[in-house]
């Protein structure tokens, strides 16, 4: 089974040189912009600076505040998401950042994944 087949939810892939970036308020409050890598209703993949990278861990709960880029994410804010995973980036000077949403609410999740499709098609990111 691959790894797209493990899914819930469909990942809108997002290219680094698209230049979307979501802006995180950590846990102490600090605050954190991050390239976005992938997106689905059921969480984001970000890429962290090196030089940020230290201010999170697994298990943080952060505050996706806003999404900036070309495509309208003007719904997607406040949102909880918790870290479960971080490791190296092909990217040098860069971890990646694995978050799921939590607390998402149901038609929140739902506006999302029609969103990642619409997206997803438009894109030729076809199944």
């Amino acid at each position: 089974m691959s790894q797209d087949e493990k899914r819930l939810y469909p990942r809108l892939a997002l290219n680094i040189e698209d230049g979307y970036f979501g802006h995180f308020t950590l846990p102490n409050q600090d605050r954190v912009a991050a390239l976005i890598v992938n997106l689905s209703a059921g969480g984001i993949n970000i890429a962290v600076a090196e030089s940020q990278s230290h201010k999170l861990k697994e298990e943080d709960i952060l505050e996706l505040q806003q999404i900036a880029g070309g495509t309208s994410f003007s719904f997607l804010k406040q949102l909880r998401a918790e870290v479960r995973w971080m490791k190296s980036l092909d990217m040098p000077g860069y971890v990646s950042v694995g978050c799921r949403f939590v607390d998402l609410a149901e038609e929140l999740r739902d506006q999302l994944s029609r969103f990642v499709t619409s997206e997803r098609m438009a894109r030729g990111q076809y199944d």
